[in-house]
C-alpha cells in the first residue's frame, strides 16, 4: 500500500511545485512588465484613484466581507455584509492613554474593512473598495490602499510562497483634518490638528507563515521576527505617506488599527511611534497615538512591554480566542500595552453579556453564534494546558511535546475557535458591551 501511495504524493508534490512555479513566473512578469511599460497580465485596481464618497454626518452603514457568512453562505462566497460605524472627531480630543470604547468599536469594524480591501484587489468581478468607501463617508481624505495590489490574488500569494516573501502586510492610510484642543480639553480656535488613520491587514494566504517567524528559542527581549519585518515596511511606508501631505509631527494624531496578524503588527508600530515621539523622527506626539488592536497574537519578548509609555495602546482579546495566546507566554511573549479582555467565564455577568453579543452577531451577519460553555472552557484555558506541554520555546523540539499539544489541540472544538476569533465575533462584542464589562490588564 505505501508503495502505492509514493507514486500519487510524488505527482502532487510536482503539480503543487509546478503552480507555484507558474505563480512566480507571472507574477514576475507582472511587475517587469509593468516597470516597462507593457500591458499588464491581469488589472490591477487603482483604488486610491476613486472618487471618494461625500463625507456624512453621524454613524454610516458601513459595508465588508463577513468571514462567518463566508464560511457558511455558498450563495456569498465573499461574505458582503455591512454593519454600524461611528468615528466621532470630538472622541480624539485630549490623550489616548485613556481607553475609549467609542474608539475601540469603531476601529473593530474598521479592522474587518481592512481586510475586506483585499476582495477589491484579488481580481473579483464585483470588487467593492470597502476602505475608500468607508472611509470616505467618515470625512476620511487622501485614502491609500495600494499596499493590496500584487498581495490580494492567488497567484501573489503562491509567488509569495515561493520566493519567501511573506513578511508583508497590506495596509490603509488616510487622514483628515479635526479641531484640536488645549491643555484643558476645550477646543480651541487655532488651525486643525490632522488625524491619521492606519488599518493593517490581518493574517491572509502566504502571509500566514509569517506568524511563526519566531526569533531564537532563547528569550531575549525582541520583538516577533516576522510581525517585525512586516512592521518595519509599514512604518517606512507611513512615513513616506506623512510627507507627502505635510503632516507636522506636533500638529498629528494617528489612530492604529488591525485585527489578528493585523493586531500585532499594529502593535508594534504604536510602539515605535511611541519610541520615536520625543526624537527629531517623531511622526506624532506620544499621547496622540491611538492604538487598538483585535485578536492580535503576542507579538514581542521585550521586557518593558508594559511600561507607562505604552498605555494607551489597547490590545481587545476574546478569553476563548486562541490565537492572541500565542506564541506561548511561557515563552517570555506577550503584547506592547494594556490587554482588554472581553467578557469571559469567570464574568458574573457572562451570560447576559452572552446574548447581546449573540444578538448584535445575528444582526450583522444573519447568523446564529451558538456558543457551548463546556467547550468555552477548554479555548479559555488552552494557554494552560500548552504551556504544560510546551513549557519552553525548545519544547517544540521534542517529540513528546509535540504530541502532547497536538493531543491538547485535538480536543478543542475547531469550528468554535473559528467563531471565537472572527472579526464578527470582535464586532459584534463591541457593539454589545460597554466599557464597564471589560477587564484591563496590563502586560508584565
Amino acid at each position: 500500500m505505501a508503495g502505492t501511495h509514493r507514486p500519487i504524493l510524488a505527482v502532487a508534490e510536482s503539480a503543487i511545485t509546478a503552480l507555484a512555479l507558474v505563480g512566480l513566473f507571472v507574477v514576475q512578469v507582472q511587475f517587469i512588465g509593468t516597470a516597462m511599460g507593457f500591458p499588464a497580465l491581469r488589472t490591477i485596481p487603482e483604488a486610491s484613484a476613486l472618487e471618494l464618497p461625500a463625507a456624512q454626518d453621524g454613524p454610516i452603514e458601513a459595508e465588508y466581507c463577513s468571514e462567518a457568512v463566508a464560511a457558511r453562505d455558498p450563495d456569498n462566497p465573499a461574505g458582503r455584509t455591512s454593519t454600524r460605524l461611528e468615528l466621532e472627531d470630538s472622541w480624539f480630543e485630549g490623550g489616548s492613554q485613556r481607553y475609549h470604547h467609542g474608539i475601540a468599536t469603531g476601529c473593530a469594524v474598521l479592522s474587518a474593512v481592512c481586510n475586506s480591501e483585499s476582495h477589491f484587489y484579488g481580481g473579483v468581478d464585483d470588487g467593492v473598495p470597502y476602505a475608500e468607501r468607508a472611509l470616505g463617508s467618515l470625512g476620511f481624505t487622501q485614502v491609500r490602499t495600494d499596499s493590496y495590489a500584487l498581495r490580494s490574488a492567488v497567484l501573489d500569494q503562491m509567488a509569495a510562497l515561493v520566493n519567501g516573501s511573506h513578511d508583508v502586510a497590506a495596509y490603509t492610510f488616510a487622514s483628515k483634518r479635526i479641531s484640536p484642543d488645549d491643555a484643558t480639553g476645550v477646543v480651541s480656535g487655532s488651525d486643525p490638528d490632522l488625524l491619521v488613520f492606519v488599518g493593517i491587514r490581518g493574517s491572509y494566504g502566504a502571509e500566514w507563515l509569517s506568524n511563526f517567524n519566531l526569533p531564537d528559542a532563547t528569550p531575549s527581549g525582541a520583538d516577533h521576527r516576522g510581525f517585525k519585518t512586516a512592521e518595519q515596511e509599514v512604518e517606512a511606508s507611513l512615513e513616506r505617506y506623512l510627507d507627502e501631505i505635510g503632516a507636522d509631527p506636533a500638529r498629528t494624531r494617528i489612530v492604529v488599527t488591525g485585527h489578528s496578524r493585523g493586531g500585532a503588527i499594529a502593535n508594534l508600530l504604536a510602539a515605535d511611534l511611541i519610541d520615536r515621539a520625543g526624537g527629531s523622527d517623531a511622526l506624532a506626539p506620544a499621547d496622540r497615538v491611538f492604538t487598538y488592536t483585535f485578536a492580535a497574537p503576542c507579538s514581542t519578548q521585550a521586557n518593558d512591554r508594559g511600561g507607562e509609555a505604552y498605555a494607551g495602546i489597547f490590545n481587545v482579546v476574546n478569553p476563548s480566542d486562541l490565537v492572541p495566546q500565542l506564541p506561548l507566554p511561557a515563552w517570555g511573549y506577550g503584547r506592547y500595552g494594556t490587554t482588554v479582555e472581553l467578557p469571559g467565564l469567570d464574568d458574573a455577568r457572562f451570560a447576559s453579556s452572552l446574548a447581546l453579543m449573540q444578538q448584535a452577531f445575528r444582526a450583522n451577519t444573519g447568523l446564529l453564534n451558538s456558543y457551548d460553555v463546556e467547550s468555552l472552557a477548554q479555548l479559555d484555558s488552552f494557554d494552560a494546558s500548552a504551556a504544560q506541554s510546551l513549557p519552553t520555546l525548545e519544547s517544540l523540539l521534542n517529540p513528546a511535546g509535540l504530541v502532547s499539544a497536538a493531543q491538547a489541540l485535538l480536543g478543542v472544538d475547531l469550528d468554535l475557535a473559528m467563531t471565537s476569533h472572527y472579526p464578527d465575533t470582535y464586532i459584534a462584542w463591541m457593539q454589545a458591551v460597554d466599557g464597564d464589562a471589560l477587564t484591563f490588564v496590563r502586560q508584565g
